[in-house]
């Protein structure tokens, strides 16, 4: 008697194969989430988590608001328009509550 093939997680997910893929993956789209990398590798998002931190040493990052993460022009462009609302803020006392609201 043996058991049908079942679709699903491999058994073993936690390999060089899907590490390299990973770090692949990673590095061709760094904004990748966690369960797109499990749904292409049919792995869990555990072992995904567990891939990342431990055999990649990487961290959960919000690219959003890392701005050393930026390039140059676009930490520019950042401090640009930083600079024009604290400008407006100064001059116009309802400008923060605009932004607020």
């Amino acid at each position: 008697m043996e058991d049908d093939t079942r679709s699903g997680w491999t058994l073993s997910s936690w390999n060089e194969d899907n590490v390299v893929h990973i770090r692949d993956m990673i590095r061709e789209d760094r904004t990748v989430r966690v369960h797109m990398l499990a749904d292409v590798l049919r792995i869990s998002k555990s072992t995904c988590h567990r891939i990342l931190r431990e055999d990649l040493s990487k961290q959960k990052l919000n690219a959003r608001l890392v701005p050393h993460a930026l390039a140059q022009d676009q930490k520019e462009v950042r401090a640009s328009i930083c600079a024009d609302w604290l400008h407006e803020a100064q001059n116009d006392a309802t400008f923060v509550n605009i932004i607020i609201a």
